[in-house]
């Protein structure tokens, strides 16, 4: 059983590689225009010419998701990395301090769960507008609730191991005892972390768009591809099979390395 796991590792990584050098070179694929409407083309099945289809205005199916990913991933990959930034400087200053801090971020973290997260952000979007750097603030900024109660829980847990005690009586100051000694520890762990925020941001992302509260038409997004692909899904199944094969992919993948990291983070305790 454990030599599939490698194998599945790979196969996520190199997934999500591809995935991201598809977004981040898109203009140089030999693909169609993304804007581009043809009715002579609309509804084609996938062929030669479109692998994955054609939509309802003659629009490549493949072109537009390739497209779409570029916002999908930059709103995932900036919300997660100011999660858990958020998550990091929170949790590792409470849970080494103590004390009030260590109070107050456990009645701010109440505070955070007792709000419904996924209302709470498109009451937000539903305000301030939608853009790409909107949905990153937005959500980014209130989901690391969860990335700083796991950081200040085994922050905790080092403060009291030895190598901290040894630089504690070494005299370094506790900036470098965060950064120098018990960051590192958290290695694995916000790993870990950033797979499964990622997860989670995606989904509330693709969500998003699906109801209309993402990029406005005609910028692709995933979720809007989802959505706009169920209004054809009996005459034209391929565009909905498109955006939900994408975005499920992307999700196991997400997971298979989530998973990945959080074995090797047990096997770590184990050892101790």
């Amino acid at each position: 059983m454990h030599k599939h796991r490698p194998k599945t590792t790979v196969t996520a990584l190199t997934w999500l590689g591809l995935l991201v050098g598809a977004a981040l070179c898109v203009k140089l694929l030999p693909l169609h225009d993304p804007f581009q409407v043809n009715l002579q083309y609309a509804l084609n099945h996938p062929s030669s010419s479109h692998l994955v289809g054609t939509d309802e205005l003659g629009r490549d199916v493949l072109s537009r998701i390739l497209h779409g990913a570029q916002s999908t991933l930059l709103v995932t990959g900036g919300a997660t990395l100011l999660n858990m930034l958020l998550g990091l400087i929170l949790g590792m200053t409470a849970g080494y301090r103590g004390g009030l801090a260590d109070r107050l971020l456990g009645l701010t973290i109440d505070l955070f769960w007792s709000i419904p997260f996924a209302v709470f952000v498109v009451l937000i979007m539903s305000i301030i507008g939608v853009h790409i750097w909107s949905l990153v603030l937005t959500i980014g900024g209130i989901n690391w609730v969860t990335s700083a109660r796991i950081i200040r829980a085994e922050t905790k847990q080092l403060r009291n191991e030895d190598f901290v005690r040894a630089a504690q009586a070494f005299g370094f100051s506790p900036l470098q005892i965060i950064f120098w000694h018990i960051l590192p520890s958290l290695k694995r762990t916000l790993f870990a972390l950033s797979a499964y925020t990622a997860i989670e941001v995606l989904t509330l992302e693709t969500g998003l768009a699906f109801i209309g509260l993402s990029l406005p038409a005609p910028s692709p997004t995933w979720g809007g591809l989802l959505a706009d692909g169920l209004s054809y899904l009996s005459s034209a199944w391929w565009l909905v099979a498109a955006s939900a094969g994408f975005i499920t992919i992307t999700l196991a993948s997400l997971q298979v390395l989530a998973r990945s990291f959080e074995r090797k983070q047990n096997l770590l305790f184990q050892e101790f």
